[in-house]
């Protein structure tokens, strides 16, 4: 096991900090607006009782009264019916993706990731000894899963084929007819679908589609509230699919966190069966959407050079500063600790996109979005004049 290279960012991001460096942040993947008031006043007085049931422990398959709610939320959004035993809650996204992995891979399986996509597939798939494919992904159509191209790839090793919708980096979304083909492969092959939906309400353009819905026998969708309603310290996910990877599943949990964080199971069951809800999530977006469109506007102004596409949803912006630079990770440090912005370089994602870095537009206050944009400019020009590049 390696350390999260995003860890490795925020290592030298506190570093600066704690040398009274002013650092604007562009490279978190968090969000920037708490859950309703509301809601945390409702938990506040739920504090104040004299009672153990916010604090002991818990079914490990999470509480019945939340996994009913997902259940009932996935069918006011997605129209699924999914019962609440075909549902297990995770302390978080990440023990999602391991518990799961855990549960499916064996050595010498393959599974094919799309690239770019969200790096913390690929160290998990190694632990366990599977055997990676790339499917890659082109700027140029957006994105766009080629599943002429994923069906080279497929062979009688395929475990899992894992894909992000919305995607972390590249914020791009899956349309009905690629997830309708993918799933025919699926089922014609015989392998998984792990479909990440991690920024599924987070959409400013389009609809999630859920894959579940045409392959339900062969995908497991992994969630998590870090996005919506915004609590990723406490640590809260879930997945659904069928019964018999789910009881699986939950056994893989079981052993390593034994239960789900009480408190946060109870915070989230009230979220999701309140009026507040839905209008929480438009609120969200708004403000995402409005920030997203700032970031395209001060990169389109302050990096001509750059090439990217506008993100129809996640917190991103996958920007190719390829005119400006040759390795992203050398030049998210350079930018950090000579121009104190931080960014995600995009090797991180991708073996294509090396030039790349990954913008995070929700963080800061516009004003500060703005600023660092145009510092990250500063930064690319200057890498650029300064002998550590040689640009074609």
């Amino acid at each position: 096991m390696r350390e999260s290279p995003t860890r490795r960012i925020d290592a030298i991001r506190e570093r600066l900090k704690r040398e009274n460096r002013d650092i604007i942040v562009l490279s978190a993947g968090q969000p920037s607006i708490p859950p309703p008031p509301e809601i945390r006043a409702m938990m506040a007085e739920e504090l104040a009782k004299e009672s153990m049931d916010l604090y002991a422990y818990t079914p490990s398959q999470g509480i019945i009264e939340l996994r009913e709610a997902v259940a009932e939320d996935l069918k006011r959004l997605g129209s699924l019916d999914v019962k609440p035993d075909d549902i297990v809650i995770t302390a978080g996204g990440q023990e999602a993706m391991f518990a799961t992995l855990m549960t499916i891979l064996n050595p010498g399986d393959e599974v094919i990731l799309m690239d770019p996509t969200y790096f913390g597939y690929k160290p998990i798939i190694e632990y366990f000894g599977g055997k990676i494919k790339r499917l890659r992904l082109s700027m140029d159509d957006g994105f766009r899963i080629n599943v002429e191209s994923l069906k080279e790839l497929v062979s009688d090793k395929t475990k899992a084929v894992i894909v992000v919708t919305p995607d972390n980096p590249t914020g791009s979304i899956i349309d009905e007819e690629t997830a309708k083909a993918i799933a025919d492969l699926a089922k014609d092959k015989d392998f998984w679908i792990i479909s990440d939906e991690a920024y599924r309400t987070l959409i400013y353009e389009g609809n999630h589609v859920y894959m579940y819905k045409y392959a339900p026998d062969n995908v497991i969708s992994l969630n998590t509230f870090s996005k919506d309603p915004g609590i990723p310290g406490w640590r809260l996910g879930f997945i659904y699919g069928p019964r018999e990877v789910i009881s699986k599943v939950k056994l893989a949990g079981e052993e390593m966190t034994y239960c789900p964080p009480s408190f946060a199971q109870r915070f989230v069951t009230t979220y999701l069966k309140s009026q507040v809800r839905l209008k929480h999530i438009k609120y969200v977006v708004e403000q995402y959407r409005a920030k997203r469109d700032v970031a395209v506007n001060a990169i389109k102004a302050n990096l001509p050079e750059a090439r990217f596409t506008v993100p129809k949803g996640s917190m991103f912006i996958f920007v190719d500063l390829a005119n400006y630079i040759d390795d992203g990770e050398k030049f998210a440090e350079y930018a950090m600790e000579k121009y104190s912005v931080a960014v995600v370089p995009g090797s991180y994602f991708s073996e294509q996109y090396r030039a790349a870095v990954r913008v995070s537009f929700v963080w800061e206050s516009t004003n500060r979005l703005v600023e660092g944009i145009r510092r990250l400019a500063e930064a690319a020009k200057a890498y650029r004049g300064s002998g550590l590049v040689n640009v074609l």
